[in-house]
């Protein structure tokens, strides 16, 4: 099959001879599937590096969901992109995310369970199951809310949805997941005023923030940040207001 390339705006945070880093929007698939045959990131990268059609996937080294947004690597030589996968499979390349759950979590914790796809009415979704991949993920808390906290993440691991599954599993699913929302808040009230957190944040609250890893071919690190996209930021600016309401009212 040709893959079309089509002129997507990318917006890319590093790039050399070897490979670039992306910083990915949300709404946005990284390769064509089911329901998704182009307007991905595959083939804004046959666009912007034709070269990239004889790389395996176009050089994409790992994959985000269409609406978790965040840095992405993308391998630009063959030798680049063995080397970055053999690096990805022993668990050298640092993956960081942002997240926003539902609840309190009162501690850091490490979540440790396997997961398998599971298939129904032709619809797939990741379950915990004893048969599954081994899947390790851990979060560290960045701050509480009345209802809801922030978290750091980190992958050990990286099955499909693995955070996603994880914390749903934990009772504390990402705010605004569609797929995983055990335990989903979506009204909050301020001033007596209500909101509606899935017309806040029409996505999970998911950001891939960080990655460090030593350049496939000159064998320096890099180190690359990412801020919180502008959605979630105001999504945290509600959380805040709920806050000082609460507060306001016991005060």
């Amino acid at each position: 099959m040709l893959w079309k390339a089509q002129n997507i705006p990318l917006n890319i945070i590093y790039d050399d001879n070897y490979l670039l880093v992306i910083n990915k929007s949300s709404n946005l698939v990284v390769h064509p599937g089911n329901g998704n045959p182009d307007k991905t990131i595959f083939n804004s990268l046959l666009y912007n590096y034709p070269f990239l059609r004889d790389l395996p996937r176009a050089g994409i080294i790992h994959r985000l969901d269409k609406n978790t947004t965040g840095l992405m690597i993308i391998a630009k030589t063959m030798l680049s992109y063995m080397n970055l996968k053999i690096a990805l499979k022993k668990h050298k390349i640092i993956r960081e995310y942002e997240a926003i759950v539902n609840g309190i979590i009162q501690h850091n914790d490490i979540i440790n369970y396997p997961i398998k796809k599971y298939y129904n009415k032709k619809k797939i979704r990741m379950i915990i199951n004893n048969k599954g991949k081994k899947a390790i993920t851990q979060y560290f808390l960045k701050r509480i809310f009345k209802n809801h906290s922030h978290l750091r993440i980190k992958l050990y691991t990286g099955r499909t949805h693995q955070i996603r599954v994880h914390l749903e599993y934990i009772n504390h699913s990402i705010v605004g997941d569609p797929i995983y929302k055990k335990s989903q808040i979506n009204i909050l009230t301020i001033h007596n005023k209500q909101y509606l957190i899935n017309k806040i944040l029409k996505r999970q609250a998911l950001h891939a923030c960080y990655l460090e890893f030593m350049h496939p071919i000159y064998h320096y690190p890099l180190k690359l940040n990412s801020s919180l996209p502008d959605d979630i930021q105001y999504l945290i600016s509600i959380l805040e207001e709920h806050n000082k309401s609460v507060y306001n009212n016991y005060g």
